[in-house]
């Protein structure tokens, strides 16, 4: 039964119970579970990419859902957002505890700010709907920069949308992206086969090798 003021939804999952993620009727935009969240959930368990035993870190985590169940597949998780998340994050960790066959803990992580606690960099960075601020664009990038080694994969979910300043928020946001970063589109086809949507993108991110390698010479001097 979720708390006052909240309700629950259900993710199926395709290897026992579903998960059950307490969203909160008020507070912002990372109060409840939106589509990309769903559709980047449901895509980890296509076993694309192996999770097991494996670092992943969740920017923008809100509800957890992605970062929970990344948890389920056996990944070793930190899902992060801002401090006012927090409560949501172990309420959700706590209902799904059962479930975990990895670890899951929550941080609060704000972009543009230091993130040593947070090395060595993990193995996946996973970001859904992240992509809405202009003002924050440049924080997350600096975030995902500070966070990613050379072998970082980067999934990033997000739904396009073309009211307002979205269209141009994200092709900035991607314009940005390109001077680090390699991007590959994800074919709609690899998305899990109830849960995709053609406005529904994900993107596989990665350093770029020059960059990583001259990251590499850096650390090890």
């Amino acid at each position: 039964m979720a708390a006052a003021g909240g309700f629950v939804r259900e993710l199926e999952r395709r290897g026992g119970p579903a998960l059950r993620l307490e969203q909160r009727a008020a507070g912002g935009v990372g109060c409840v579970v939106w589509d990309a969240a769903l559709v980047l959930a449901k895509f980890l368990e296509t076993g694309a990419c192996p999770l097991a035993r494996r670092a992943v870190l969740e920017l923008g985590a809100g509800t957890g859902a992605v970062g929970i169940m990344a948890a389920t597949l056996g990944a070793n998780v930190t899902v992060t957002d801002l401090e006012e998340l927090q409560e949501l994050l172990l309420v959700n960790i706590e209902n799904n505890k059962h479930l975990v066959t990895g670890s899951v803990r929550a941080k609060v992580l704000k972009w543009g700010e230091d993130v040593t606690e947070f090395q060595p960099p993990p193995d996946y960075i996973l970001m859904a709907d992240c992509i809405y601020y202009e003002e924050s664009l440049e924080p997350l990038l600096k975030t995902l920069k500070d966070l990613t080694g050379p072998d970082t994969c980067v999934l990033c979910c997000y739904e396009q949308r073309t009211m307002g300043k979205n269209p141009e928020v994200e092709r900035r946001y991607f314009e940005l992206l390109q001077v680090d970063f390699e991007l590959e589109k994800i074919p709609l086809d690899k998305h899990d086969e109830e849960y995709r949507s053609t406005d529904i993108h994900i993107v596989n991110i990665h350093r770029k090798q020059a960059l990583a390698g001259a990251l590499e010479k850096t650390e090890r001097a």
